[in-house]
């Protein structure tokens, strides 16, 4: 103590600089020791791991031989055995692992190139495996060891055995009789020997390992592939692209039958020693290139075998994030591209092994069979190291007799079995004076205009109508239209029954728009706000009538020009809805009338105020009171759960009036009971049933506890048996009559969520099969209108481009109608519904995260620690001793009244607690060097809390060590807060942003099942109990409005008569000082109306209030508030806590997740689709169409 004392002083006394200078070594000290033990700790770890002299398991080969017995075959030369599917590992298939696929083919040697991939490859991988010779036993048991130890890194592998006919007879034919031998494996210790003595000479099957791979490759559904040599690497996220490109460019009928070039190239060996990073995109590949660090592939070896990529032309062409088509070169021999193209391609040639011609004859014949090429940019493959002659073997990317003969009979073959194809291809002397390259025009890019229109949400225009060659017929701008809305509707859930001509259907797509929606709901935040503005405003420092608060007044002119304008919006909102739907229909609308009145009403009662009353006009203005019907009407879930409340009405009030009977029924008996008495004041009939009316009050604040005991003290202090008629009357009372009230409230509002999406998920449906009947009318090239059972995918995609929906929706749908595509041109009714349920789907819970595989070396290994658990439970104990610390540190602030005394006992903590807030910072920046910074930020809110709090203490302490030199509090801010001045210093911001690093323990909730649901059951309904709070919001902006028609002003009148007076009775709303507690503006009107629903003494507000009016009636208003508002209100929260927990118990049974975005997730097992009875009942009672119509003259839009 006495070091840390003599510390400090001296601290005071020296230069500020020293001070902080010194201050920083220690922070830095503390730091470095914090990050050395975190990573002994973890190193230690993986070093006693690795150095463990114990092997990582025991591996039988037998079984592999087994295998190889039972699935071999020969080839059509007899020269090669083949196993299909010698083995297989499957992780974790990845999204979209359907429609791309990387076939490969090696040898034993380069095997170790496959990690290359699978680092950077996320969808299937199929790779065609070669073993020769008399050691080919040998081979396989070191693939079969190597496969095993790195199949973590496997998501889908298949690995298909292809091995000479020589090196089968001569080392693998009796394997399988062997004794079973296990290899004690230790896959840090594995190589790879070269086997010198090699006698086989059968040479290396190139093509025919392409064929085995393609055709071995799962899942059986992949719909294109990518072929590559096990040396020829594709870049970072290459499959995420391409995936995302085919998603876009399978509906252009321009590409189809199309093999998309991606252009390979070089990279120098001395790169790649020097450590410097290989290019993530183009323009870093750019750069590598103009120092000479890359060239394009093959361009020593073999120039013109490359030259129709056109790499100059690729190398001019602007950068950008998106994988476009760049040109279409017309092919030549001898170019041989690596291509991703359909599965369905022409095969290789077997004949062709090591030769030059092995892919070329490939190349050639998928142009003759109808293919072309297109060249795409932004996206590359490379090779490690330049291409030397010598460096190759004799065949190999040279024409040798032998290649050159069998290619000459392969073009022969070729000619014969494309006898009636026109395409020619050029010979290679042809190649440098002709190179036919077509510019493909990229599409335009979205102008400034545009992406304004997107980023306010106006809806895509449809202006001229769709026409289909193929099937001889199109479809009106009218008729696109009407279905584009009516999937619109499906997409908001709304109804379809509006009128469908087409100025209408505008007038509708446009209020329905993001844009309008947006306005309106500013302008009803705008209208609801007013109240706090108008006079009398709530912008004061406080509402307590003794200090004569001094509000701000804002002009009145102005604040009816404000609402005039919600007015006036309200009212073509309203008529503009009244005309999309039709007069006859909105009879049935029950809130569009009630919205309609009220906004003519307040129309009037504006314009009457505006025009002859002013200002100084303090009567009762109704239309404040209604402003919360504008609300109601735009959110279906609050008027569903009005409509609840009211078809439950009548049960509701007989409950209550139940409660009522039985408090007056107790009321008259307590006055037989306990009579007035002269002779005694404090006698119980003196005190609280000297009348009926006393009675009666007193009776019904005991049934809500607010006044338990103090009503039962005289009679029970008189005799002791009379403690039984209040015991008796609380049980009845309370635990029977209000439960009943509770049992009819819960009744009335359970399933209410469940009701709701039952019936919004109808109106989807309703919709979606709307618009298929829309679309299958159609207008043929006679003018004929013919209605088909089918709609081309083509137009539905039309459709689907102009309705306005989620991007994420968009992309899903789009992806299912290419693959639709492939199998049909066209989509029938079951198909078209099933695809538009993928708007069922929340795009919160798949999020696209792309999280890099990680590998051995030394970086990936410190991107394992960061993303490893226990680093970030060490992390949350360090934020758990910060939170302790802090207070503690706090806590002892008001003991040690000496600053000197304080000093010393707070330091340590304070310079511990300075040392976890750097820590935190560097937390979040090595997580976020580890898993990316999208993947991190976009995994989790709480990971964005994490680093807002992290960095804002961060800041917020360097700013203070800058400013005083030191983490201890200052002197100033204490000496302020003995003198009780009010001031939020930048300590005490530190110190509060520090204490948010508790919520970190909100991750350790979910670890218990129980727990979990409990935790789901609060985050979802505040997540979606927004229809509840906004019912809650009505009644109390409505009933503070109606209380400041009736109270305003009584409570400065009550307070003078008070002052005159000076008597003060003990227990009232005088003496208890509830003065700030009034309706003389709109914000302490609602913090009444809370303290009075919180039922805590509620009848002192009664009391109060009727003293102020001298009026009994006054009581009304409070008693009404009780019964309707606090008992509705409480036992409504209760049934949709009941019901969402509910449902999450049944979401936990069956081991689903708990905590999610939106209350169709949660009740996703309980919904039944509807029939298509029911669907085509409520299609054909629409008002405007005739969906029964099945005429050649189809349905009229007209």
């Amino acid at each position: 103590k006495r070091y840390f004392l003599r510390f400090s002083i001296a601290c005071h006394k020296r230069h500020k600089f020293n001070r902080l200078f010194r201050l920083c070594l220690i922070l830095i000290v503390g730091l470095l020791i914090l990050n050395i033990v975190n990573g002994v700790l973890f190193s230690t770890i993986l070093f006693l791991q690795e150095s463990s002299d114990e092997p990582d398991y025991d591996l039988d080969t037998r079984p592999y031989y087994k295998t190889i017995e039972m699935e071999k075959r020969f080839d059509i030369s007899g020269n090669y055995l083949i196993v299909q599917n010698f083995m297989r590992y499957q992780s974790n298939l990845t999204k979209n692992a359907h429609l791309l696929a990387l076939n490969l083919h090696t040898n034993i040697e380069n095997l170790h190139l496959l990690l290359n991939h699978t680092k950077v490859w996320d969808g299937p991988i199929s790779l065609s495996l070669y073993v020769k010779g008399i050691r080919a036993s040998d081979d396989i048991d070191y693939a079969s060891i190597w496969l095993r130890c790195n199949r973590r890194l496997f998501k889908v592998l298949n690995i298909h055995l292809v091995m000479s006919a020589t090196a089968y007879e001569r080392s693998i034919s009796n394997q399988h009789h062997s004794h079973s031998i296990k290899y004690a494996v230790r896959c840090q210790q594995l190589t790879y020997i070269n086997h010198t003595e090699e006698t086989d000479s059968t040479p290396y099957p190139s093509n025919l390992l392409r064929n085995i791979a393609r055709l071995g490759t799962t899942p059986s559904t992949v719909q294109y592939i990518l072929t590559l040599d096990i040396n020829i690497f594709p870049v970072s996220d290459l499959f995420h692209h391409l995936v995302s490109f085919y998603t876009q460019i399978k509906l252009i009928e321009e590409f189809n039958r199309t093999l998309y070039v991606i252009p390979a190239f070089e990279i120098h060996i001395d790169t790649v020693k020097r450590g410097t990073p290989l290019p993530q995109n183009k323009r870093e590949l750019i750069l590598l290139w103009n120092d000479n660090q890359l060239q394009p592939l093959q361009a020593d070896v073999c120039p013109t075998c490359q030259f129709l990529t056109n790499y100059q032309a690729w190398k001019q062409e602007a950068s950008e994030d998106k994988i476009v088509p760049l040109f279409r070169p017309h092919y030549s021999q001898p170019w041989q591209p690596y291509y991703i193209g359909p599965k369905d391609v022409p095969t290789f040639d077997a004949r062709f092994k090591s030769h030059a011609h092995a892919r070329i004859s490939q190349c050639c014949e998928s142009f003759m069979a109808g293919y072309d090429y297109v060249v795409l940019n932004n996206v590359y493959l490379y090779r490690l190291g330049f291409l030397d002659k010598s460096q190759l073997p004799a065949t190999e990317f040279m024409d040798d007799d032998t290649s050159v003969l069998l290619f000459d009979q392969f073009l022969e073959d070729l000619a014969k079995h494309y006898l009636n194809t026109t395409r020619k291809y050029m010979e290679r002397e042809e190649i440098i004076n002709s190179i036919d390259t077509h510019l493909i025009s990229a599409p335009p890019s979205r102008t400034i205009e545009n992406r304004l229109k997107h980023f306010l949400g106006f809806p895509k225009s449809i202006n001229s109508e769709y026409i289909n060659d193929d099937e001889q017929c199109s479809w009106s701008s009218n008729t696109l239209l009407c279905a584009t809305v009516f999937l619109e509707d499906a997409v908001n859930y709304q109804c379809i029954t509006h009128k469908i001509t087409e100025k209408y259907l505008l007038i509708h797509r446009w209020c329905s728009s993001p844009m309008i929606k947006k306005i309106h709901q500013i302008m009803l935040i705008i209208n609801l706000c007013l109240a706090f503005f108008e006079r009398p405003s709530s912008f004061s420092e406080t509402s307590d009538v003794r200090d004569k608060p001094d509000r701000i007044n804002f002009p009145f002119f102005i604040l009816m020009v404000v609402e005039g304008v919600t007015l006036v919006w309200f009212s073509i909102y309203i008529f503009t809805k009244i005309a999309c739907v039709g007069i006859k229909q909105i009879q049935r609308r029950f809130w569009i009338i009630i919205f309609l009145i009220v906004v003519i009403y307040s129309l009037c009662e504006w314009f009457v105020m505006l025009v002859f009353l002013n200002q100084l006009y303090h009567g009762i203005r109704l239309r404040r009171i209604f402003r919360p019907v504008f609300m109601i009407e735009s959110s279906p879930l609050m008027k569903k759960a009005f409509q609840a409340l009211s078809a439950n009405a009548l049960t509701i009030i007989a409950s209550i009036s139940l409660a009522l009977i039985h408090i007056l029924f107790f009321a008259a008996m307590a006055m037989f009971l306990f009579p007035r008495s002269d002779n005694r004041p404090d006698s119980q009939g003196s005190t609280y049933f000297s009348t009926l009316h006393d009675a009666v009050l007193h009776l019904l604040v005991l049934h809500s506890t607010a006044n338990n005991p103090d009503v039962m003290m005289p009679a029970y202090s008189d005799y002791r048996l009379n403690a039984l008629f209040f015991i008796i009357f609380v049980i009845i009372g309370i635990y029977w009559i209000q439960n009943i009230v509770t049992a009819v409230v819960y009744r009335a509002f359970r399933g209410y969520f469940l009701s709701s999406i039952v019936n919004s998920q109808l109106r989807r449906r309703i919709a979606v099969r709307a618009s298929f009947e829309i679309l299958k009318q159609r207008t043929t090239h006679g003018g004929l209108i013919e209605t088909r059972d089918t709609v081309p995918i083509s137009v539905v995609q039309t459709v689907l481009n102009c309705a306005s929906m989620n991007k994420w929706h968009t992309k899903w749908i789009s992806e299912r109608l290419s693959e639709l595509m492939l199998e049909n041109e066209t989509i029938n009714l079951d198909q078209y519904s099933n695809t538009m349920k993928l708007l069922d789907l929340n795009p919160k819970l798949s999020p696209e995260l792309h999280i890099q595989t990680l590998g051995g070396n030394m970086l990936d290994r410190c991107k394992a620690i960061c993303r490893s658990k226990y680093f970030d439970l060490i992390g949350t104990i360090f934020a758990i001793l910060s939170v302790l610390f802090v207070t503690i540190e706090v806590s002892n602030r008001p003991v040690n009244t000496d600053y000197m005394d304080l000093v010393a006992f707070t330091l340590p903590m304070a310079i511990a607690n300075c040392c976890f807030l750097f820590y935190f910072a560097l937390e979040i920046i090595l997580k976020a060097w580890a898993f990316g910074p999208l993947n991190f930020f976009r995994s989790s809110t709480m990971c964005i809390l994490e680093a807002t709090v992290a960095f804002t203490c961060f800041i917020l302490q360097v700013i203070f060590l800058v400013i005083h030199g030191t983490p201890i509090v200052s002197m100033i801010y204490l000496e302020m807060v003995k003198k009780q001045k009010p001031i939020f210093s930048l300590w005490a911001a530190i110190k509060v942003c520090n204490m948010l690093f508790i919520y970190r323990l909100v991750r350790f909730l979910p670890a218990s099942k129980n727990i979990r649901i409990i935790v789901g059951t609060i985050f979802d309904e505040f997540r979606n109990g927004g229809a509840f709070f906004g019912l809650l919001f009505s009644f109390y902006y409505a009933y503070s409005i109606l209380g400041m028609e009736l109270f305003g002003g009584v409570m400065d009148d009550f307070y003078i008569r008070y002052n005159k007076s000076n008597i003060t009775i003990c227990g009232t709303y005088e003496q208890l000082e509830y003065w700030p507690n009034g309706f003389d503006d709109f914000y302490s009107s609602i913090i009444t109306l809370y303290n009075v629903m919180v039922v805590n003494q509620w009848d002192i507000f009664v009391d109060g209030f009727r003293n102020a009016t001298n009026s009994y009636w006054s009581e009304l208003y409070f008693i009404f508030w009780y019964l309707f508002v606090t008992n509705i209100g409480l036992n409504v929260c209760l049934a949709l806590s009941g019901d969402i927990h509910d449902a999450k118990k049944q979401r936990a049974d069956q081991n689903e997740e708990l905590i999610v975005s939106n209350m169709y997730d949660i009740y996703r097992s309980q919904i039944k689709e509807p029939s298509s009875e029911e669907i085509t009942d409520q299609l054909n009672k629409h008002p405007y169409i005739n969906f029964c119509q099945r005429s050649a003259e189809g349905i009229n839009l007209s």
